[in-house]
């Protein structure tokens, strides 16, 4: 499930942003892995806010080194939204979206933040 899960969010990705498409190699095998262990790495700090944080704010950090702009961030947070729509159907209920959509927002203004103070630095 895990591999099919990244394979189906960054053939989304890449189709809601392909200008993105150039910033990754072209075996993806290596960051399927690191995403589905970041999105676990993530979950399993919700209740350790300095932690989240950090985890956060690193990626951040590592993603300004990888040429990611913030224009890129919302096409990855739609891409992981559908994708966890289509894994869970009926059990991602509009609740579950709420907090998952709730979620990457945080997520996404920790890794905006790092990656410009980042730039700026």
């Amino acid at each position: 499930m895990r591999r099919d899960l990244a394979l189906a969010f960054y053939a989304r990705f890449f189709e809601l942003d392909p200008d993105v498409r150039c910033l990754f190699p072209s075996d993806m095998e290596r960051l399927h892995v690191k995403l589905m262990d970041a999105i676990a790495a993530i979950v399993g700090a919700l209740d350790d806010r300095e932690l989240l944080r950090g985890i956060v704010g690193q990626a951040g950090r590592e993603h300004a080194r990888f040429g990611a702009k913030p224009s890129h961030f919302a096409a990855f947070g739609d891409a992981l939204i559908w994708c966890l729509e289509r894994q869970f159907g009926a059990d991602f209920t509009p609740q579950l979206k709420e907090a998952w959509v709730s979620l990457y927002a945080a997520v996404q203004s920790e890794m905006l933040r790092a990656l410009q103070d980042r730039q700026a630095g």
